[in-house]
């Protein structure tokens, strides 16, 4: 009998420190877990033939490292073309600018003209009126008089034409600057046009965006491509756990609260980590046909909440957890963030 009885404590003992192992009223924990991270698929931005491939399924590479290329051969002809576009657009500006400082001497020669012309009007009028105070007493005959004024009209004509040549030469320098103007709009567009061939023949060459693995690998050489095609899917090196709670394990858990991650691939290696941020709504909302609630048949059912959780991951298992594995994850909520 106190066989019995002592085996009996000591069950009931054991079951108890199990018990107590296992409650833990402060702590939220869920299987329903995955590795996520920003998977990103790589596109050309510029059309072509592929040439050459630099890197191989599953192949770690570093930010700016080169993926693939395009057959450059178009891209280089086009270039050279926009390069001959801005050297015409900058000879042209080069001849303005000659034509201008030549506009320049003639107008100044044709200010030196107006100078001459009005002196030569001022003398001939000045002769001018003096003959004509001669004429009146009979010192000089009517033929020089006549021949006088006749001098006098002529020099104020050449005055006039003189500066009419001048404004002439004026409106000729007004249109040069328009020129200059429209020739330095079409070297800048030239200039534009060189920009945009230089990155399109730099974007022949796809280069990773950022440190990661190339997952999956659609591109060969000789293939066709098109801008926005995804060839290359990319998986970069930071990863997190989106943990999927129940609605009723939500009270207490808050940003900044400590977590242990037991990952399915590393079950002897648990991982801390922390709460990052709760989703402001339950998964369901986000599905393709959210729930309607409102038919006639309703059953209720426990809605599950998104929680984003960041790793501490430790030297040995870098680049070893990968998106999509499974785990199990536990919140401490006694403390709160």
């Amino acid at each position: 009998m106190n066989k019995k009885v002592i085996a009996l404590s000591l069950v009931i003992g054991s079951l108890l420190a199990v018990g107590c192992t296992l409650y833990k009223p402060n702590t939220v924990t869920t299987d329903n877990a995955y590795v996520h991270s920003d998977v990103t698929a790589i596109s050309p931005e510029v059309g072509g033939q592929v040439s050459q491939l630099f890197v191989e399924d599953n192949q770690w590479v570093s930010k700016g490292e080169a993926l693939f290329s395009i057959d450059d051969e178009d891209f280089i002809a086009n270039q050279d073309i926009a390069k001959s576009a801005l050297d015409v657009a900058k000879a042209a500006l080069r001849a303005n600018q000659t034509k201008t400082e030549m506009q320049l001497v003639k107008i100044e020669q044709a200010k030196q003209t107006i100078h001459s012309a009005s002196a030569n009007a001022k003398h001939q009028a000045a002769e001018f009126k003096r003959l004509s105070r001669l004429v009146q007493k009979q010192s000089v005959s009517r033929n020089q008089y006549e021949a006088q004024k006749t001098r006098s009209i002529e020099a104020n004509s050449k005055l006039e034409t003189a500066k009419l040549a001048l404004a002439a030469e004026q409106k000729q320098f007004d249109a040069l600057l328009t020129e200059k103007q429209q020739l330095t709009a079409q070297r800048k567009q030239a200039e534009a046009n060189l920009r945009l061939v230089n990155i399109a023949l730099e974007r022949t060459v796809v280069r990773a965006p950022f440190d990661g693995f190339v997952a999956d690998r659609q591109v060969q050489v000789g293939k066709f491509v098109q801008p926005g095609m995804g060839l290359i899917v990319m998986v970069p090196d930071y990863v997190w756990v989106e943990a999927n709670f129940k609605e009723t394990q939500l009270e207490n858990v808050s940003q900044g609260q400590d977590v242990e991650v037991v990952l399915d691939m590393f079950p002897d290696q648990p991982l801390n980590g922390r709460v990052t941020s709760i989703t402001p709504a339950t998964g369901a909302q986000f599905s393709l046909l959210p729930p309607q609630n409102a038919t006639g048949n309703f059953v209720k059912v426990v809605q599950r909440v998104p929680v984003r959780i960041e790793l501490d991951i430790p030297a040995g298992l870098k680049q070893r957890i990968y998106p999509g594995l499974s785990a199990e994850v536990s919140i401490e909520t006694a403390r709160q963030g």
